[in-house]
C-alpha cells in the first residue's frame, strides 16, 4: 500500500467509525525546522478545534507490519482522550486588551526556519531565534471562545491540553503595536504562564525508572552533574534560558559558569563549567590550562550534541547543533 492510499485509507475507517455528521480533514501542516507532516483533524458539530493527529510516523509502523485496524483504533483514542468540549470565538483574539496577557514566546532554530521568520515577529538570538504565540488554554473552565479564522497548533501536555496561535506580521499591524512591544510582554507573561522546572538528572531518570520493573538496575553514575531545565507543560521549555535572573540565580547558586546543552526546542541541559575544572588524571593538570579545559569540554559536549541530532531527534524537535555558555561575571549567554 502506498502512503498516499494509506492516508485515505485511514480517513476513510475514521469517516466509518465516526460517522457522515463529522469532518475528517487531511491537509500539510508545515512544523518547526521547515519540517512537513500529514495532519488528521476531526471536526465534530459544534466544535471548531480539535487535537491535530499526525499520520508519518504511523506509515512506518505499518511497514512494518502493524496492522492498519489498531492504528485506526489509537488514532481514535487519541481523539477523544483530547478532545476539547467545545468551541472557542476568534473574536477575542482581535482584541489587543485581551491578547496581550496571553503572549509567551519560544526558541527556534534561525537557519532550519529562514522561510517562517519572514512572516513573523521575531530576534534573532545566537543561531536562534525568538518568535512569539498567543497561549490559549483548552480546558472547558478555561475557554469560551473559539479561532475558526487563525492557525491553531493543539498540543496535548503532562498538565492538560493547551493551544497557541503563532503571531505573524499581520498581527501586529491590527493591533497597532511593534515587535519590541511584544518582546516586554512575552518577557513578562512567559515566566507566570509556563513556570520553569530545573530538576537534577539523576531525579529525572529515577521517575522514568520508577513504573520499570527493572528499575532496581541502575545505570552508573553521571561522570558531571547535570540539569534538566524546562516549563511544566514541557513545550517548548528550552525559552527558560531566557527567563530573567534564572541562569544568574542558579549559577551563583552552584558557584559555576554553566554550559548549556540545547538538548530540544523542548528542553536544555545545564552543566556547571567547573565539573571539568580538574583532570581526571593529575598528571596533565600540569599541562592543561583552565582555558584549555573549557575548549576541550566544549568540544566534546557540542559533538554530543550533534550526535544526538542527528541520530535521536525528530527533524521538528531540533533547537541547535551547538552548546552555550553562560558567563557569571558577564551575565551573559555565548556560543
Amino acid at each position: 500500500m502506498t502512503y498516499q492510499t494509506f492516508k485515505q485509507h485511514i480517513r476513510q475507517s475514521l469517516q466509518d467509525a465516526f460517522g457522515s455528521d463529522v469532518s475528517i480533514i487531511l491537509q500539510d501542516i508545515l512544523k518547526n525546522n521547515n519540517t512537513h507532516l500529514d495532519g488528521l483533524t476531526v471536526l465534530t458539530p459544534g466544535c471548531n478545534i480539535s487535537p491535530t493527529i499526525y499520520l508519518n510516523d504511523y506509515f512506518h509502523a505499518y511497514e512494518n507490519g502493524r496492522p492498519i485496524s489498531d492504528i485506526c483504533t489509537e488514532i481514535r483514542d487519541i481523539y477523544q482522550q483530547n478532545k476539547p468540549a467545545h468551541s472557542v470565538d476568534i473574536s477575542f483574539f482581535t482584541c489587543y486588551e485581551k491578547v496581550q496577557s496571553r503572549i509567551i514566546f519560544k526558541l527556534i532554530n534561525y537557519e532550519r526556519n529562514k522561510a517562517l521568520l519572514t512572516d513573523v515577529p521575531h530576534f534573532r538570538f545566537l543561531d536562534l531565534a525568538i518568535v512569539f504565540n498567543c497561549l490559549i488554554g483548552i480546558d472547558p473552565d478555561d475557554i469560551s471562545q473559539s479561532f475558526s479564522e487563525e492557525k491553531i497548533s493543539c498540543s496535548p501536555s503532562a498538565s492538560g491540553s493547551s493551544a497557541t496561535i503563532l503571531i505573524h506580521n499581520h498581527h501586529l499591524s491590527f493591533w497597532n503595536i511593534t515587535k519590541d512591544d511584544l518582546y516586554a510582554l512575552a518577557c513578562k507573561n512567559t515566566p507566570d504562564l509556563q513556570h520553569y522546572e530545573l530538576r537534577n538528572m539523576s531525579d529525572v531518570l529515577k521517575e522514568l525508572l520508577s513504573d520499570d520493573d527493572s528499575s532496581a538496575i541502575l545505570a552508573p553514575p553521571a561522570p558531571f552533574p547535570m540539569y534538566v531545565l524546562s516549563n511544566h507543560t514541557k513545550l517548548n521549555g528550552s525559552a527558560c534560558i531566557l527567563y530573567q535572573d534564572l541562569l544568574k540565580n542558579f549559577a551563583e547558586h552552584l558557584r559555576s559558569d554553566l554550559y548549556i546543552l540545547p538538548s530540544s526546542i523542548h528542553e536544555v541541559l545545564i552543566i556547571p563549567v567547573n565539573s571539568f575544572a580538574t583532570p581526571a588524571d593529575p598528571l596533565l593538570s600540569s599541562a592543561n590550562s583552565p582555558a584549555d579545559t573549557r575548549q576541550q569540554s566544549y568540544r566534546e559536549l557540542s559533538e554530543m550534541v550533534q550526535e544526538v541530532n542527528a541520530t535521536q531527534l525528530s527533524t521538528e524537535d531540533i533547537l541547535s547543533d551547538h552548546v552555550y555558555y553562560y558567563s557569571r561575571e558577564s551575565s551573559r549567554i555565548t556560543m
